[in-house]
């Protein structure tokens, strides 16, 4: 109701009351009249009291409790409402995860066997590797081993040489025959040869 009318009908219920009153003091002889042994003046003034008092309440307390139940309605319905975002949220939240969980075993696997395949390629490229580096090692000492050899043949060769020579020194400083040069380079060219 709006103040206007609770104004409107306090001030139609006041007037009602004051013509019950005067008719009420309108006897026979003059004299107030008894209502089941309450004296009329006593009811008429309890119920000007009553209405001066829903006048008053009318005019001034309803206002602010019309005011009061409507911010408070406001919050109730604005708490509701947020209430239900938060409620639809979190079911958001959990169909989500629980979607996320459904899912984890299968990536779970697929992560395993990743890891799997991750780890059989990289065992094969280090096998692969030990075996290159092997062959290197067997190749250079191979080429080592020849390389040792011909120098050792290549000094075998020299100091041949020089034996041969001081062979020759010896023997041209003794006279030699002919016979012995012979056999002294023919026993040469043998060694060499080998």
């Amino acid at each position: 109701m709006t103040r206007r009318r609770m104004a409107a009908l306090a001030g139609r219920g006041a007037t009602i009351l004051l013509v019950c009153a005067a008719a009420a003091f309108a006897g026979e002889r003059g004299e107030p009249q008894h209502a089941e042994g309450i004296p009329v003046v006593t009811l008429l003034l309890s119920t000007i009291n009553l209405a001066i008092f829903i006048w008053i309440l009318a005019r001034f307390v309803m206002p602010q409790v019309r005011h009061w139940v409507a911010n408070r309605r406001t919050r109730v319905v604005t708490a509701l409402e947020a209430a239900a975002k938060a409620k639809a949220e979190a079911e958001r939240l959990r169909r989500e995860w629980e979607a996320r969980l459904a899912e984890i075993e299968p990536t779970i696997e697929t992560l395993r066997a990743q890891a799997r395949a991750d780890a059989e390629r990289e065992r094969t490229r280090i096998l692969d590797a030990a075996r290159h580096t092997a062959e290197t090692i067997r190749r250079d000492a191979e080429r080592a081993a020849a390389y040792e050899i011909r120098r050792t043949q290549e000094q075998l060769r020299v100091e041949m040489v020089r034996q041969a020579l001081q062979m020759a020194e010896a023997g041209t400083r003794t006279e030699w025959s002919a016979a012995d040069q012979e056999r002294s380079v023919g026993e040469f060219l043998k060694q060499v040869g080998k």
